[in-house]
C-alpha cells in the first residue's frame, strides 16, 4: 500500500467518524437542551401557587425538576433563581462510534434551561 492510499484513507476514516459521532454529538446537544427545559418547566409547574394562591414555593420546584432528571436518568445540576425561577443545566456524556478508533472515546454536552412562575391576579 502506498503512503497516498493510507493517507486518503486515514483521512476517509476521520471524515466517516466526524460525520458519525458530530450527528451524534448533534442529537445529544439536542437532547440535553430538551431534558433542561421539560426539567425547568415541570419545576415551575410544581412551584406554581395552588388554588390561586399568592406563594411561589420554588423549592419544590426543584425538586421536582431533580425529580424529573432522575427519571429521566441524566446528570443535572437544578437552582431556584430568585422568587420565582428555577434554572436546570443538564450534562450528556456518550460514547463515540468511530472516532474511539483515533482515541476520541466521548464527548460531553450540556444544555440549559430557565423557567418563570407566571401566574395572573384575578380581576
Amino acid at each position: 500500500m502506498s503512503v497516498l492510499t493510507a493517507g486518503l484513507m486515514a483521512s476517509a476514516a476521520l471524515f466517516l467518524g466526524l460525520v458519525v459521532d458530530g450527528g451524534a454529538k448533534a442529537s445529544a446537544v439536542n437532547r440535553a437542551d430538551a431534558t433542561a427545559q421539560e426539567a425547568a418547566r415541570a419545576g415551575t409547574q410544581a412551584a406554581a401557587p395552588a388554588g390561586g394562591g399568592a406563594t411561589v414555593d420554588v423549592a419544590q420546584g426543584v425538586t421536582a425538576a431533580e425529580s424529573y432528571l432522575s427519571a429521566a436518568r441524566v446528570f443535572g445540576v437544578v437552582t431556584a433563581e430568585g422568587a420565582d425561577g428555577i434554572h436546570v443545566t443538564v450534562t450528556i456524556t456518550e460514547p463515540t462510534k468511530v472516532l474511539s478508533l483515533i482515541g476520541i472515546d466521548d464527548f460531553t454536552t450540556t444544555g440549559t434551561a430557565d423557567a418563570r412562575v407566571l401566574y395572573a391576579r384575578g380581576s
